[in-house]
Formats: structure tokens, sequence, C-alpha cells
């Protein structure tokens, strides 16, 4: 008897978190498309192209961010299994590497260059990143004429909690108008640098005429979609197939809820750090 109220009661959880859920569409997040010792957010091409015939062989269909839009605004149909790959900075790698493995395929991407630095080398990241080049406007125009999306990574990629006003409506309103007049091209989603946001970050956006929004998984809501505070999910330098595998499966939203525990608990060690040093 107690085995199977035991088992209801699972099954109940697992059913209400598949009613709860299952429209959520995974959203991946890339850097660079390429070997770089010591990077995490750089993947290999060879496990890039292993992931990309994974989600082949299984069924998985790519989609833009507009055909997300349409999905949960106007209840527009979806492709089964349908996945978002998206490259955040704009790098050259994802033009000559990543490009050809999604043409090959039939697949979709969004990539979301730096407005102000597009065609420049990467010192932006101070961060001791390696250099290397970013997609140049030809090679952006290249990227749209093979049926991928492009969207907004602002002017100069800063903190955007940590602006003015005055600061943010030019890395979020002037980087889309610079990239419209560049491209010749709406441009209707942001990339938050960082993925960090605020409710003051999302009002400027939503001003300046975007869509949507993408985040990672801080101050993301997991209970309900939010298009200006859409989560995604990062893969890693090593990212192992199997674990790949459940990124993009029906339950994809754990691994949000696990970043996102994971960040709280530092948030506190730090918080107690501080507190016994005072």
């Amino acid at each position: 008897m107690l085995f199977t109220i035991l088992f209801l009661a699972i099954m109940g959880i697992v059913l209400g978190l598949y009613g709860k859920f299952h429209k959520r569409i995974p959203i991946l997040m890339y850097h660079r498309i390429a070997t770089v010792p010591g990077e995490r957010n750089s993947l290999p091409a060879e496990k890039f192209k292993e992931q990309l015939d994974y989600l082949k062989e299984h069924g998985y269909n790519t989609i833009t961010l507009n055909d997300l839009y349409n999905y949960y605004v106007k209840e527009a149909p979806l492709p089964s299994r349908p996945v978002i790959l998206t490259f955040d900075d704009g790098y050259e790698d994802n033009f000559s590497t990543a490009l050809p493995m999604l043409r090959e395929r039939n697949m979709k991407a969004t990539v979301f260059p730096i407005a102000n630095w597009v065609g420049r080398e990467n010192k932006w990241e101070n961060f001791n990143q390696k250099v290397t080049q970013t997609m140049d406007w030809d090679k952006l125009r290249e990227w749209k004429a093979a049926g991928m999306e492009i969207g907004s990574h602002t002017l100069n990629h800063p903190f955007l909690t940590q602006c003015d006003e005055n600061r943010l409506e030019q890395e979020i309103m002037t980087s889309k108008m610079i990239l419209q007049e560049k491209l010749g091209d709406k441009i209707d989603f942001l990339c938050y640098p960082y993925g960090f946001f605020d409710d003051k970050t999302i009002a400027v956006t939503k001003k300046s005429g975007y869509k949507g929004a993408l985040a990672i998984f801080d101050n993301v809501p997991l209970w309900h979609q939010d298009m200006f505070a859409l989560p995604r999910i990062p893969i890693s330098s090593k990212q192992p197939l199997w674990e790949f595998a459940l990124k993009v499966g029906r339950f994809h939203i754990v691994f949000i809820l696990l970043r996102k525990l994971e960040r709280n608990v530092k948030r506190l060690a730090r918080r107690r750090k501080k507190s016994v040093n005072w």
C-alpha cells in the first residue's frame, strides 16, 4: 500500500512537471567553435559536429528565435523536437567552422555580434582570453543570406546592470540601430552580456523595440515563460554526448534550475565569508 502511494505521488510530480515544462524549448548557448586549451566556452569542431549529428539522428529540428516568438505569442505551430542554437559575440569561427556544418545539415542558428566589435579582435575580453577575430559585416550578411538569424549583443559588451539609463539606451538601442543599418534587416532579439539583467534592463529593451531577450540562468523565471528573460543552457568545451542529450531533452529546464541553485549557494557562501571577515 505504501509503495503504491509513493509510486502515485512520484508519477503525479512527474506528470505535473511535464505539464508545466513540455512546451519549453531548449536554447543552447555557444561561443567559439574551436579548440582553445583551458577555455571552457570554446567547443572543439569535432564535438560540435557530434552534437549536430546527434540532433539530426534523433529527429530534432533547429528553429529561430522568431519561430519561438510566433509559437509563444501567436501560438504558431513548430516542427517536432524543436531546439535553438545561439552563438554569443560573433566570432569568425562561427562563420568559417560552424556555418558549413549547419548548412550541410540544413540547420538554423542565431548569432549575437557586438556592434562596436564587428570585424575586430576580441579585446573587449580582458580575462586572458586568446586573441581571435570576429565576423566582419560581409560575413554577417552571408550568415543571414544562408538562412541564419542575427541579434544584438549590445555595443560594447558591458555589465548592463551596472549601467545608468543613458548608457543602457546606447548599448541596447544604438546597437540595434547600427546592426539594422549595416545589415539591412530588422534586429528583433537582444542577448544580455554575461547573462546579467534586471527590471531596468528589460524596460529599456522593450522600449527599444525588441521582441525578446536572452539571458543564461541567473535571475530568469522558471515557472513561467518571459520573452525578455529567456534562459539558455551553456555548452562547455568538454561536454559529453550523454549530457548533451539530456540538455536538449524534455527536462532540460532541470539544468537551468541546478545552475541557479549553484549560483545562489555560492552567493550565500560569499556573503557569509564577508560577514565573518567584518
